[in-house]
């Protein structure tokens, strides 16, 4: 095959992350050519971009080959199989040949799932999963809580991921009844493609496919019941706004000078925020103003790092916190979207 260094090697970064280190078979060590697509897989997951002019008999580009493709100079290139599973790499004046793999070894996931299907802008998809990705662990005992939800219902679309220390909701309107537990690598994939216009999402009870003009992703399915998290939030009779970024910032430079694991201490009375980080070499104080008086004095400990994560999840310029006592979660709520969070507090001296 003939085709432009740039358009193969920007399409090959974008779903080498797909391809596993290590494999029992080993054709899933490199990335399939067929059918005018780049197809990698884990078995878990299987991505397939879309190639223009690609023709011919499949062949696999081992994984070893992907740093040449990446350094050679712009322009075309050529890519051409022997019958006894070599590739032959050309590009101005640099030719290379591997040794490949079988392509009829290669496991080919069935992409085309039977079963409800549905249509989503990528732009609300891919804006929804960013915000409430950061509350999926990557990995844990709990299968469910590595997993984002989406599930549909009541006329609306929601974006779910707990860890079991933060929580955090998303949601859009949509007409539909369906739960699909989508694993964290999955997500972070989807959201690293750069997807844009229409995805289809077509799903059964086992897996889903993501189709979209240049993409399509299939991934195995989160097998359960998710959690009630609706439940876990309440109105809380304190409450108070505060801009996001003077916040974020705030807590960003108490984190600086203390432990990782040190709790930053939240004083709120009146319209401040008394916000101080203490440990051995440490004693950091800072005054937050809020926008609004909170009804009575509360002192309250949080991770700094989960405060972090949470405010950076956020896009809009002022966000609303609650609290009930020193010992529940407090609510963080866009002023101008559905999307919430809760953060547990921790214990402080």
């Amino acid at each position: 095959m003939r085709i432009q260094k740039e358009e193969l090697a920007q399409k090959l970064n974008k779903i080498k992350g797909a391809v596993p280190k290590k494999a029992a078979n080993p054709a899933l060590q490199g990335i399939l050519v067929r059918d005018g697509y780049l197809i990698a897989s884990n078995t878990e997951m299987t991505i397939k971009a879309k190639i223009e002019g690609i023709e011919g008999e499949p062949f696999i580009i081992p994984e070893r080959a992907f740093d040449l493709i990446n350094n050679l100079p712009d322009g075309e290139m050529e890519i051409s199989a022997a019958s006894n599973n070599i590739i032959t790499i050309k590009a101005d004046r640099i030719r290379n040949k591997y040794q490949t793999m079988d392509p009829e070894q290669f496991p080919m996931t069935v992409s085309q799932e039977e079963g409800s299907e549905m249509t989503i802008q990528a732009g609300t998809l891919l804006g929804s999963m960013r915000r409430v990705s950061y509350a999926v662990p990557a990995q844990g005992s709990n299968p469910l809580m590595s997993s984002l939800c989406l599930q549909a219902g009541g006329g609306q679309l929601n974006f779910v991921g707990l860890d079991g220390h933060v929580l955090a909701w998303d949601r859009v309107d949509y007409d539909g009844e369906f739960e699909l537990l989508i694993p964290k690598n999955t997500v972070d994939k989807l959201k690293s493609l750069g997807m844009s216009g229409d995805v289809q999402i077509r799903h059964s009870k086992t897996g889903a496919v993501f189709i979209t003009e240049d993409f399509e992703v299939y991934t195995r399915l989160v097998e359960g019941e998710y959690f009630t998290y609706r439940t876990l939030f309440k109105d809380l009779p304190l409450h108070t706004t505060v801009s996001r970024m003077a916040l974020l910032d705030a807590v960003t430079r108490a984190k600086m000078c203390a432990e990782e694991r040190c709790p930053v201490r939240f004083g709120l009375e009146g319209c401040s925020l008394d916000l101080s980080i203490k440990d051995k070499t440490t004693d950091y104080h800072e005054t937050v103003g809020l926008q609004t008086d909170i009804a009575e004095a509360l002192t309250i400990g949080f991770d700094a790092r989960l405060v972090s994560e949470t405010l950076k999840a956020f896009d809009c310029e002022n966000i609303r916190i609650s609290f009930g006592s020193p010992k529940m979660p407090m609510t963080v709520e866009s002023e101008d979207s559905d999307f919430k969070a809760i953060v547990l507090p921790v214990a402080i001296k």
